[in-house]
């Protein structure tokens, strides 16, 4: 009896070991999960911080055009491919993620993509509409690896942002404030004019007038012997009409309409370029294409003009720049499918858009991109003048689609000349008169006349 007892008291604290060696597992395996699990939290909220960080900075270039523009280009042309960022990317999202911890290491992982579209979300109509980022980190295990756990373990965040858009309530624009005044009447001495039998046909959109000066005649809006016709028609003075037909009936705002294309980037001004014929010695005269020629984007010095004899000349899509003498079309005709012409010089070289003669062609804006449906856009620190207007006139019957945008000059249309396509203006002054014709078709993407509120939003 005393063998067995002694016997049994062996077993009892070998049992009691293994149960001490169990805990200790448990305890070890406890403490390890809750020691790895909270690793993975706190990297996974600073992963998810880095994500926000990188995919704000990134829409953001997108946005103002700075991912095309910048040292490290990113997201340019149509439907992107992704991206890996290195570890010592200049991009800016693989910066900001970088500096926020993330991507400095092979042990990280920082993708940039471009989705097309986003499940729930508007977005504008751009080039590159959404952009995203992911952020991957491989991280060591603790504890845990010593009791059957993984050696490693992985935490992911990804965020998602979008270029959000709503299309402008107006398409004919007069931003001036004052336009004239009693003791020194300009040139122009209403902020929008219709007269002499001109046809304004705003389909589907406003028309928006900022002027406050009210002293008859000068009012800001005078419409005399014409048609006029919009959704709305806002102006800040009451309007001065006359043997006319204008419907709906101007409605009094007392907030002027902001410029929508306020924050529209100058395009690069290059050194003057050589085209076509202009290679002896003379970078800065005016190009004065022959018929069939076509021309190429770059910076034109002096100018272009059209002449009465150089039919089908075609300008390739792009953005012109021409930095003195302006752009005349005359006479023959012209194609310019996605263009932007910016006209700029100094006070002295300045010139504007002349087109006349009967000019007949086709025009259109860039669909996508920075300038997407910027037509013509005059340089914002030239002073109006009676002379330095935009003019369209003398039978022309032009196909133009886009925005006029002269946000300090005039913009006319006189002598028969008409237009039937998606159009806008944007500018200081703008006047119709002797017949002119002039139809302006709702845009609500802004697709074609870029006349759209663009914000930037973080959607997932």
């Amino acid at each position: 009896m005393k063998r067995s007892s002694i016997n049994f008291g062996r077993k009892d604290g070998q049992a009691i070991l293994l149960v001490v060696v169990a805990m200790s597992l448990f305890l070890i395996g406890a403490l390890g999960l809750a020691i790895d699990g909270g690793q993975r939290y706190a990297q996974r909220q600073m992963a998810q911080a880095a994500a926000d960080a990188a995919v704000q900075a990134g829409i953001m270039s997108i946005l103002n055009g700075t991912n095309i523009t910048s040292a490290h280009p990113f997201g340019t042309g149509s439907n992107p491919a992704s991206y890996t960022c290195t570890t010592a990317d200049g991009i800016t999202p693989c910066v900001y993620a970088r500096d926020n911890g993330f991507g400095g290491t092979i042990a990280d992982t920082v993708i940039l993509s471009y989705p097309a579209a986003l499940t729930g979300v508007t977005l504008a109509s751009a080039t590159v509409p959404a952009f995203a980022v992911s952020v991957q980190r491989t991280l060591q295990t603790g504890l845990i690896r010593f009791v059957g756990g993984p050696a490693t373990s992985s935490i992911t965040a990804k965020a998602t942002a979008g270029i959000i858009g709503t299309s402008s309530q107006y398409c004919l624009i007069a931003l001036s404030s004052s336009p004239a005044n009693s003791a020194s009447p300009p040139a122009i001495p209403y902020a929008f004019s219709a007269t002499s039998g001109a046809s304004v046909d705003a389909n589907g959109c406003g028309i928006a007038v900022n002027s406050s000066y009210s002293t008859t005649p000068n009012n800001g809006l005078q419409i005399e012997s014409s048609t006029v016709s919009a959704s709305v028609i806002d102006v800040i003075a009451p309007a001065y009409k006359t043997g006319s037909t204008v419907s709906p009936s101007p409605t009094i705002i007392t907030t002027p309409v902001a410029d929508p294309l306020a924050a529209l980037p100058v395009p690069t001004i290059n050194a003057c370029a050589t085209h076509g014929s202009l290679g002896q010695g003379c970078p800065t005269c005016m190009t004065s294409p022959a018929a069939n020629a076509t021309l190429t984007p770059g910076t034109y010095c002096g100018g272009i003009s059209v002449a009465n004899s150089a039919n089908n000349v075609t300008f390739s899509p792009g953005i012109y720049v021409i930095n003195g003498g302006g752009l005349s079309l005359n006479r023959p005709n012209a194609t310019a499918n996605g263009v932007m012409f910016y006209l700029t010089g100094t006070s002295s070289t300045y010139s504007s858009l002349y087109i006349g003669n009967s000019f007949t062609g086709t025009l259109s804006a860039p669909t996508s991109g920075t300038y997407q449906g910027i037509l013509f856009f005059g340089d914002r620190s030239i002073v109006s003048n009676f002379g330095n207007g935009a003019q369209i006139t003398n039978g022309v019957s032009v196909n133009m689609s886009g925005t006029l945008y002269f946000p300090t000059t005039n913009v006319g249309f006189t002598s028969g000349a008409s237009n039937p396509n998606y159009m806008a203006i944007v500018a200081n002054t703008m006047t119709f008169t002797s017949g002119a014709s002039i139809h302006c078709k709702s845009d609500p993407t802004g697709q074609y006349t870029g006349l759209t509120n663009q914000s930037v939003a973080l959607v997932q």
